[in-house]
């Protein structure tokens, strides 16, 4: 029988081949990540399966997959970009319906996904239930996938089919079957989509605002139109469909129950965050801020951890990584020898001053007069050196990831240390899920729009540079206490080490980035645009890649960093960080 890992590595190899599939292009790629499904360029990010719930969470994953491979196969950005206009409220009503008519026409070319993708809109719209206020952008694209493809999202849809009902009156069904007939021709339909918004004022920031009070007054007005239209449409489904309607409905009630919707989305900030992606657009993006920085920390390890237990951590760390210590061991001593090798006294001879070369004292004997009689040693290029780690503390680096990364971090520091060359171990994360202070503040302040970075910073200290290894051993164990690991904030963290390495004497710096994922927090993206933390990352490491003062290596965990940084590694095995990390050094140190 095959465990829960080889099961979930053979469905992430078959939906790797399917989406490829379906979206019809060979230039697409596949990762897996931690972070909410998106599309990058040509690479398509799906959320990681959880092994402990993979019967639960599959159809979502599915689901998402299609939805995206879709986009690739029916969806031009191109046109897109032609259409959209500056207004940010229509623009997202806008994206909404073109994802509904993406998912719409796969859906009539694949039933599995407009099975996947209706079981999706089901579960999200009861997460969302307990909302009495109305996302227009939502309910525009649930509303639009049942008219697309005649079918029924249930009462979970019956407000958002409210809304939309009132705003169109008697031009509802005329409305959508206008944009029905044109799922096949993204031009035409979105010509059709921007004057419908501009007929019926969609134009309008302030619709934005709507209030629950403003809903259930629609709701009211429109109660018994609602009622006699349902009528209608009952009677025709009876009348035309019948066991086929049962059917669907028995299956998809069957399929959806409480536990599967706590399990879907358990991080994400009480569905803010959108699992779509939106449709990317050409909106003026504002720069990077932070709403308050006041509940900011850089710590030491220790300040965290009382001694007693920062001990108990670390005899847990190297028991957890017993049988990984030997390799590791070996190549660390490896790379020791070949750079002591390198310090061994080299020397320029045949020099006018310096050491005089005893080899030549019968030279100096038979004409005292002669110059080159000396010899100077050679500076090595790496003895004054500094190597800065910064290692991801987020949540999903939890478990073996992290442990594999601490024990590595640890044994590269000694052997760095041996060599003369010093070494700086450092963490980031924030100090709570959600927010933290941040959160509470912004909500104290009346929620203005766009605060930008939304939570709480922790960056820890592990190991100075000016720190002996043995002093500071005992601080990689806080990696694996629990409560440590949180969300992470790339591009914030990246600045901290690299003004930390700007402000040091050493000539060469050396910074390498061990992490598994994109930048995500959940509170910082629910109310900001969906890229604006890898937007930030980007920008940071164009300013120190171009600078050239800071050499920057980054190294990927299962994820793919080379579309952040220029020189970059990526290992889909956390067991290989170790001998990555060692032979990097080792061409960095190489002397020709």
């Amino acid at each position: 029988m095959l465990k829960n890992e080889d099961i979930l590595e053979e469905f992430k190899k078959s939906l790797t081949a399917t989406t490829k599939s379906i979206s019809k292009n060979n230039q697409v790629e596949i990762s897996f990540t931690k972070e909410n499904s998106s599309i990058d360029g040509n690479l398509i990010n799906l959320t990681e399966p959880n092994i402990e719930s993979i019967k639960k969470n599959l159809t979502y994953v599915r689901a998402e997959a299609d939805s995206l491979a879709l986009e690739f196969r029916f969806h031009s950005k191109e046109i897109h970009n032609n259409l959209i206009n500056n207004s940010d409220f229509s623009n997202e009503i806008f994206n909404a319906l073109e994802q509904s008519r993406i998912e719409a026409k796969g859906s009539v070319f694949f039933k599995g996904i407009k099975s996947n993708i209706t079981k999706k809109h089901i579960l999200d719209l009861k997460k969302n239930s307990h909302s009495d206020d109305i996302n227009i952008a939502e309910a525009f694209k649930y509303v639009a996938y049942e008219n697309f493809l005649n079918l029924d999202l249930g009462e979970l849809n019956k407000k958002n089919r409210k809304f939309i009902r009132n705003k169109f009156g008697n031009d509802y069904k005329k409305v959508f079957k206008d944009l029905s007939s044109s799922i096949d021709n993204q031009i035409t339909f979105g010509s059709k989509i921007k004057k419908y918004l501009e007929d019926y004022g969609f134009f309008d920031q302030n619709e934005n605002q709507k209030t629950s009070d403003d809903v259930n007054q629609n709701n009211e007005i429109d109660n018994d139109e609602e009622n006699k239209n349902s009528n209608e449409q009952d009677k025709n489904k009876n009348n035309q469909n019948k066991t086929e309607s049962d059917t669907s409905t028995l299956d998809l009630q069957e399929t959806v129950s409480v536990e599967e919707n706590d399990e879907i989305g358990e991080d994400s900030s009480d569905g803010e965050i959108e699992y779509f992606p939106k449709i990317e657009n050409n909106n003026f993006m504002e720069e990077y801020k932070s709403f308050t920085k006041d509940y900011d920390e850089v710590i030491n390890a220790n300040e965290l951890c009382d001694q007693k237990e920062l001990e108990k951590l670390r005899f847990n760390l190297d028991k957890q990584v017993f049988s990984f210590l030997p390799l590791i061991t070996k190549i660390a001593n490896r790379l020791q020898r070949k750079l002591l090798a390198q310090q061994n006294r080299n020397w320029d001879f045949n020099m006018e001053d310096g050491y005089l070369d005893t080899s030549r004292l019968s030279r100096i004997i038979a004409n005292p007069q002669n110059k080159l009689s000396y010899k100077q040693e050679k500076e090595v290029e790496f003895k004054d050196t500094l190597v800065s780690l910064l290692i991801d503390n987020s949540g999903s680096m939890r478990g073996r990831p992290i442990t594999v990364a601490a024990l590595c971090s640890d044994i590269l520091a000694k052997t760095l240390e041996r060599c003369l060359i010093k070494t700086e171990i450092l963490g980031f994360t924030t100090k709570a899920w959600k927010g933290g202070a941040s959160r509470e503040k912004w909500i104290k302040e009346g929620k203005p729009s766009n605060p930008g970075r939304l939570n709480d910073l922790r960056h820890i200290v592990y190991k100075s540079a000016d720190s002996p290894s043995r002093r500071s051993k005992q601080n990689l164990g806080l990696l694996l206490r629990e409560g440590i690991l949180k969300e992470n904030i790339d591009g914030e963290a990246l600045l901290w080490a690299n003004n930390r390495l700007k402000n040091r004497q050493e000539k060469r710096k050396i910074l390498i980035v061990i992490s598994d994922g994109a930048p995500v927090d959940d509170s910082t993206l629910s109310v900001n645009p969906g890229n604006y933390l890898e937007r930030n990352l980007r920008d940071v490491i164009n300013q120190i890649e171009n600078k050239k003062e800071i050499e920057l290596v980054a190294i990927g965990i299962g994820h793919d960093v080379s579309r952040y940084y220029s020189k970059a590694i990526t290992i889909m095995d956390v067991d290989q960080l170790g001998e990555v990390l060692l032979n990097e050094l080792s061409e960095i140190f190489q002397i020709n």
